[in-house]
């Protein structure tokens, strides 16, 4: 179990024994070399970070810094975008070798009574009645990939 912490007061050891992983917020830092030496310093054992990008393979270079800047003592991993096409590109050009991934799909909602003269907000890419899944053969198809590249 990892439990994810973005709010700067919290406290690695508020979640002892379990393993802490600081999430995204991350990517939001002014300086992340300096940001991961405190989180090194604070006792996280992981942080997920896009690379400071909007996307893990966009900021791919500034993962790769900061894996090569940890040196084992905290577990850098990619997230942000990673799908069945890039995953391979981002692992080995970053060294990581963990990552974190939706691994969605959409599908149609099971809703019977659907009102077309209302919208709740939904754009064309997030339709009305749709829903965003886990999807597991997207879990084994990443999971295959990283086996065969770690």
């Amino acid at each position: 179990m990892l439990i994810r912490c973005s709010v700067p007061f919290c406290s690695p050891a508020a979640a002892r024994p379990l393993p802490l992983t600081f999430h995204r917020a991350f990517d939001m830092v002014h300086d992340p070399a300096v940001a991961l030496e405190t989180l090194v310093s604070l006792g996280f054992e992981r942080v997920l970070t896009s690379g400071c990008d909007s996307s893990a393979l966009e900021g791919l270079p500034i993962i790769k810094r900061l894996i090569d800047q940890a040196k084992g003592r905290i577990i850098v991993m990619p997230g942000g975008g990673i799908t069945e096409r890039n995953l391979q590109r981002i692992l080995e050009g970053s060294g990581a070798e963990e990552f974190h991934c939706s691994a969605r799909s959409s599908r149609d909602s099971a809703m019977k009574f659907r009102n077309t003269c209302v919208t709740m907000g939904a754009t064309i890419s997030a339709p009305e009645y749709g829903l965003k899944v886990a999807d597991v053969s997207k879990v084994r198809s990443l999971n295959a990939i990283a086996k065969n590249t770690l």
